[in-house]
């Protein structure tokens, strides 16, 4: 019988490598976008018509279960929304559905560290068209004004899916071993699903910016945001400054405009203790996972 594996992210904990590798195993059915390895209603007619070897789990990946708010887009997130509603009402919402509809899929949740975790997430964020600084996207995120709104309390999203499917029927991992040793990463998934190993996907899928870009995005969209042109203008000034930035096909300019005018990059030093802190507690629960000791500073254990 063919089993069912829904990933629900966190976004920038390596979904796009997984995606990836969801893709190319023969034993899995992944469309993206999809649901249960399907591309739409007509792609499950098309399989219940053709008869053939049936892949051992059908996949279903989105970011947005872990941090479901009206409009998230792959790959993104709107932080604005996240102020406005109730994260941990949305989240138990999400599960409650998943469970609903289909009480006995495996769930892989992937975590990431929290200070990694927010300099990725903040590249996302400017690549989206966001002009906050990183502070400030700390403190919406984390901070004790906004605790109980928090994406990333993973104690709490964990709870709720293995109090909903069982925990022999949830995986989670540190997005840390990924970096450090994806074919352990990956064969820690393959041996719980029962799954041939096939390799490593090759390359490195969308990666963050650097840290140079961080600090300069923010400042030329407030730049095009000021510009003198009318609202039609600036509209279609700022469309074209969200591609550009999507792509980041301002890689060469902002390196040309560090030289002549140097500021300074944003990196995990930007990160002092009174941001950091407000994620002191939500990872707690990880603390005596054996995979997850070698990552102590990353989870906030120490």
């Amino acid at each position: 019988m063919t089993g069912h594996l829904i990933h629900i992210g966190y976004a920038k904990a390596g979904s796009t490598f997984l995606r990836s590798w969801f893709a190319q195993h023969p034993q899995l059915a992944y469309a993206p976008g999809g649901i249960a390895g399907f591309r739409d209603v007509y792609s499950m007619v098309e399989a219940s018509a053709s008869p053939g070897l049936q892949p051992l789990y059908r996949v279903t990946s989105a970011e947005a279960f872990a941090t479901p708010v009206v409009g998230f887009g792959q790959d993104s997130l709107d932080y604005e929304a996240i102020q406005r509603n109730s994260m941990p009402d949305a989240q138990a919402r999400a599960c409650d559905l998943l469970a609903r509809l289909f009480p006995t899929a495996h769930i892989l949740i992937v975590t990431r560290g929290f200070r990694s975790m927010m300099l990725s997430t903040y590249s996302q964020y400017l690549r989206t068209g966001g002009l906050a600084s990183l502070a400030a996207l700390c403190a919406l995120a984390g901070s004790a004004g906004v605790v109980n709104q928090a994406p990333w309390n993973y104690d709490f999203v964990i709870r709720l899916y293995r109090r909903a499917f069982g925990e022999a029927k949830v995986m989670v991992l540190p997005y840390e071993l990924l970096r450090d040793d994806a074919r352990a990463f990956l064969d820690e998934i393959a041996r719980w699903l029962g799954l041939a190993d096939i390799g490593v996907p090759p390359g490195r899928l969308n990666p963050s910016l650097a840290p140079t870009e961080l600090a300069w995005y923010p400042r030329i969209g407030r730049r095009i945001r000021a510009l003198p042109l009318g609202e039609r203008g600036r509209r279609k000034a700022w469309r074209l400054y969200v591609r550009a930035v999507l792509k980041n096909r301002l890689q060469g300019p902002i390196a040309l405009l560090q030289r002549v005018r140097p500021v300074p990059p944003v990196t995990d030093a930007v990160l002092t203790p009174e941001l950091i802190d407000g994620f002191r507690g939500f990872a707690d629960g990880l603390r005596d996972e054996p995979i997850y000791r070698a990552y102590a500073r990353d989870y906030l254990f120490e």
